[in-house]
């Protein structure tokens, strides 16, 4: 007959496997995961560029929740904006954001729609002070979902061109400016960015090319005959390894059309 001793070191194992059993069956199989909720993802591609004395935001709407479910519901956008030195290392370590401008996408003013990409100005910026700008989307109920990050220091912009001008002629406008020398040191000279809208509509808010014009003349083709186009045109530099546009130049308009 077992010994008490013996039934006592028996006891103890079946509660030590029980307690290992029971551990084993709890323990995570892996990292955990942060519940996904049915709020907006941040806006897509966000950038933000500097052209003449002011910044233009520009993002794409989102198209989903953070739990893959479609945004179905979405009202529109939050725009945070700090200042901040750009000599420091951690400029979000000290958030002292304040609320932009917030942007209803049912009655929208203040920015510029463009299918599903938005665009926003912010002017009164100051030279050698950086800025930060968090755009968040918000549902209708005025839940904030993700926010996307922005961050670009202001400089001193460099001159415009001058003198433009259009000629319109069969299905194209012949375009032409004079250059404007930028004498400072440290800025690099890049070339020219060109901007067509039609008359009594703004300017599109991006370049007509990719890359900057290193001409100061352009041929715009594929234009429509009897079509009255508005042009404008910025000269582009690099400033400590930031692209840099210079303030509009004076708009300039042209009408293609078929010569007789």
């Amino acid at each position: 007959m077992p010994s008490s001793t013996a039934k006592s070191a028996r006891r103890w194992t079946y509660l030590f496997l029980a307690f290992f059993i029971i551990l084993a069956g709890c323990g995570h199989k892996g990292p955990v995961r942060p519940l996904a909720l049915k709020l907006p993802v941040a806006p897509g591609e966000p950038t933000v560029t500097q052209k003449g004395a002011r910044f233009l935001l520009a993002w794409t709407l989102p198209g989903s929740n953070q739990d893959g479910s479609p945004l179905t519901n979405l009202q529109g956008f939050r725009v945070y904006r700090m200042s901040y030195d750009p000599a420091e290392d951690c400029p979000e370590c000290r958030d002292t954001s304040i609320l932009l401008q917030t942007l209803d996408l049912d009655y929208l003013q203040g920015a510029r729609r463009i299918g599903e990409r938005l665009f926003l100005w912010d002017s009164a910026l100051e030279a050698g002070v950086g800025y930060q700008y968090r755009i968040v989307p918000y549902n209708r109920s005025g839940r904030e979902g993700l926010g996307a990050l922005l961050r670009l220091p202001f400089h001193n912009p460099p001159p415009p061109p001058q003198s433009l001008a259009a000629t319109g002629l069969d299905r194209l406008v012949r375009l032409t400016w004079e250059s404007v020398v930028e004498k400072r040191d440290g800025v690099e000279f890049l070339g020219y960015n060109l901007y067509r809208g039609e008359a009594g509509s703004p300017l599109q808010p991006t370049p007509l090319t990719r890359m900057p014009l290193t001409e100061t003349s352009y041929d715009d083709f594929g234009l429509e005959n009897g079509t009255t186009y508005l042009y404008g045109v910025r000269t582009v530099v690099r400033i400590f390894g930031q692209i840099v546009e210079s303030p509009l130049s004076p708009t300039v308009e042209a009408t293609p059309g078929a010569s007789l």
